[in-house]
């Protein structure tokens, strides 16, 4: 059995009711894309560990009912990784969820990276 990544710094799903939209635990989901999105690029990297770096910005948008229909949640992140040649790196950046039509059958959830920076340790 392999254990995941070290995760830290995020805050708590149960403080961040707004992101039920993610699931129940916002975190793993986050760490399952981020990670599938580093494999495409490499098929050999490994992430190791996973630091959120402050608070998330959520942007809610609701609807003339009061109802969120809309929901951008942006991640300052840093992550470290072993590349499939065994070097280690730091990429610094953000990773955003954007939901669209939330609560709807036409609901739609996209995320993207921005890398800032990265550095090998």
């Amino acid at each position: 059995m392999t254990a995941g990544p070290e995760l830290y710094g995020f805050p708590p799903p149960e403080t961040l009711p707004d992101l039920r939209w993610l699931g129940p635990n916002y975190v793993s989901v986050l760490v399952y894309d981020l990670t599938r999105g580093l494999l495409r690029q490499d098929a050999r990297t490994t992430v190791i560990g996973v630091r959120c770096e402050g608070e998330p910005d959520l942007r809610p948008s609701v609807d003339p009912a009061g109802v969120i229909r809309a929901h951008d949640a942006c991640f300052p992140l840093q992550i470290f990784v072993r590349d499939g040649a065994g070097r280690g790196w730091r990429l610094r950046g953000r990773w955003t969820y954007s939901g669209r039509d939330l609560g709807t059958t036409a609901a739609t959830i996209t995320h993207f990276w921005q890398l800032l920076s990265a550095e090998g340790v």
